[in-house]
């Protein structure tokens, strides 16, 4: 868990430097007694397919999840990954994501929970001085760099449909449709769309369609 006083600093928020490292079970029991009675409850996070940290953050996740569990009470339905993530020009790199991909996927299909990828979109990075740096639209500008983001989106949801059973399975939401403006906030200047900046359907659109088609 962060805190303010270690991470962020003067104005930056933290739920449990007010409600303590128990503050999930505090938001679950309330849901549980204002929401509907069939609602089903997630955590939600990012990163937890990094390659950076060996799938650090995801082990971490369920950790926490199995705390707050713990007091016989408290119980989240689910968990969503974000997976905001980039396809790395450099092999070795990409091969190590990709290999975190699936290692994400079968930590989270042993929890039980249900599993959702809630945020998936797509940019692409190179190696510079060793380290990855985000590429820009325009940089993107050939069929075969295309491809690969158009293969990489295949790779996950095939992942995703290989190591999460059936039953634990509670969709996919795509969260970028389009190419991003470069005054965006979020990613600005990135090709995370399925669709470029004037709609027209990307090679990404086709394997992330051949994947859900299980292709």
């Amino acid at each position: 868990l962060k805190s303010a006083a270690v991470d962020g600093g003067a104005g930056t928020f933290y739920w449990q430097d007010y409600l303590g490292k128990d503050y999930v079970r505090t938001v679950v029991a309330l849901a549980r007694q204002y929401g509907p009675k069939d609602e089903k409850l997630f955590i939600n996070d990012y990163n937890l397919e990094a390659a950076y940290n060996n799938n650090a953050k995801c082990d971490g996740l369920i950790n926490m999840i199995k705390y707050w569990e713990s007091d016989g009470v408290t119980k989240i339905d689910g968990i969503a990954t974000q997976m905001h993530v980039s396809y790395c020009t450099d092999a070795a790199t990409q091969a190590k994501q990709e290999a975190c991909v699936v290692t994400m996927f079968k930590k989270l299909a042993a929890t039980g929970k249900l599993i959702k990828m809630s945020e998936l979109d797509m940019g692409m990075t190179k190696l510079v001085d060793n380290k990855e740096v985000a590429m820009k639209t325009s940089e993107v500008n050939t069929l075969e760099l295309k491809q690969k983001m158009s293969d990489y989106y295949k790779f996950i949801i095939k992942a995703y449909f290989d190591n999460i059973p059936a039953a634990q399975r509670y969709g996919i939401t795509q969260w970028t449709q389009t190419d991003v403006p470069e005054n965006a906030s979020y990613r600005p200047g990135e090709p995370l769309g399925l669709w470029d900046a004037n709609y027209y359907r990307k090679p990404a659109y086709a394997g992330f369609a051949d994947g859900l088609k299980g292709k």
